[in-house]
């Protein structure tokens, strides 16, 4: 698997290569969102004598630029992209290779993120600059954020990977995919944080796994939480990848037998 991963992801980082205005334009919609709500919350925090339930603008920085990494990592788009290998029947070949196709979706997540990365941290860095931004992280919050960031990666790509699986049935997930994702713009953390939430509203992403793909390790590392409700969260976490994790592989074991395309 070593070897098959390092194929994987050279062939995926020469295929990156040659999108450079896809990435450019991927980088641009991906930091345009939390600068307008950092924008939004700060006017606000302002008209109210400078803060919000205790976040001044400095902190809504610290939040957004955090919350822009985190989305950046565990951002995963494969149920967009995944209908058309599906309708078009391009999936065909790679099921009858020995590798199970959800590894090239792996890698191509990887590669992807890796080679934008490095576009992000400019803009970042003059919000930083821009803000005043000072981070008063505790050693305890950098070592549990690495965890948390991939358990919310892995739970947001098991997801993905199941609604896009669902492709085998009605050829067209965009309309589930949307719902997923507006659902998602509102409890995971983006619009506001979770803490400044109404209270139903705050439960609600507490149960269902929304909170915990964005908002959880973006809380974890700005010190929304202390160690043990940091703990008791991540644990939440991992129970959410393994029910993702189910649900994406049970999906995909049923759709592959309704498949139905030109050369499968």
């Amino acid at each position: 698997m070593i070897r098959v991963y390092r194929a994987l992801l050279i062939a995926q980082l020469q295929l990156a290569a040659q999108y450079r205005l896809a990435m450019f334009l991927y980088l641009l919609f991906s930091i345009m969102r939390p600068l307008i709500f950092l924008a939004a919350w700060s006017a606000v925090a302002l008209a109210r004598g400078g803060s919000v339930n205790g976040f001044t603008p400095a902190d809504f920085a610290a939040y957004y630029v955090i919350l822009t990494i985190v989305q950046h990592f565990v951002s995963a788009w494969n149920q967009y992209d995944f209908e058309l290998q599906v309708r078009m029947g391009q999936i065909s070949p790679r099921l009858v290779r020995p590798l199970d196709p959800i590894h090239y979706a792996v890698a191509e997540n990887i590669v992807w993120k890796s080679f934008t990365f490095v576009g992000v941290l400019p803009v970042l860095a003059i919000i930083v600059v821009t803000y005043g931004v000072q981070f008063r992280i505790e050693p305890w919050q950098i070592v549990l954020f690495v965890p948390s960031l991939l358990l919310a990666a892995a739970l947001q790509f098991f997801i993905s990977w199941a609604i896009a699986s669902t492709a085998f049935w009605t050829t067209r997930t965009h309309a589930v995919s949307t719902l997923f994702d507006r659902t998602a713009f509102i409890f995971a953390g983006q619009i506001a944080p979770l803490s400044l939430l109404p209270g139903v509203l705050q439960q609600v992403a507490y149960v269902l796994p929304f909170g915990y793909i964005y908002g959880v390790p973006t809380d974890i590392l700005r010190g929304g939480h202390d160690l043990v409700t940091s703990l008791a969260l991540m644990g939440l976490q991992a129970a959410w990848v393994a029910a993702a994790f189910a649900a994406s592989r049970i999906v995909w074991r049923f759709g592959i037998r309704a498949y139905t395309a030109v050369g499968a």
